[in-house]
């Protein structure tokens, strides 16, 4: 059976883990495909706060910083807590950020992983 693309978005690990569990678990929650319980498996170590969070924090990024959505992304799935972990990340944007950006977004990251 041939499947195909019907829609494509970006989204963070967290909301991911959300997806696959709410559709594929529901639907089949004795799954046994092993592509599918290594991914759960992954996503339920590697995500770092919830999936609403995730998502407000993505448009936070992008709203208040100028990030482009797969940036805001990267740096979500991450949480990075120092400033050379985020200036790692921030390499892929288009300009320069002052030291007091990087701060700034780092004590964003912080607060939403606190709360």
């Amino acid at each position: 059976m041939v499947k195909r693309i019907v829609n494509s978005e970006d989204i963070s690990m967290a909301e991911a883990l959300r997806i696959l569990e709410d559709k594929l678990i529901s639907i089949n929650p004795g799954i046994t495909d092993d592509v599918v319980n290594n991914t759960l498996n992954y996503l339920r170590k590697f995500s770092r706060i919830s999936p609403d969070k995730a998502k407000d924090l993505i448009s936070e990024l992008m709203k208040r910083f100028g990030l482009a959505k797969l940036t805001a992304i990267q740096i979500v799935n991450l949480m990075p807590q120092t400033t050379d972990e985020l200036r790692i990340l921030l390499g892929t944007e288009k300009r320069e950020f002052s030291d007091k950006e990087i701060e700034d977004i780092l004590n964003l990251l912080k607060s939403t992983k606190e709360s």
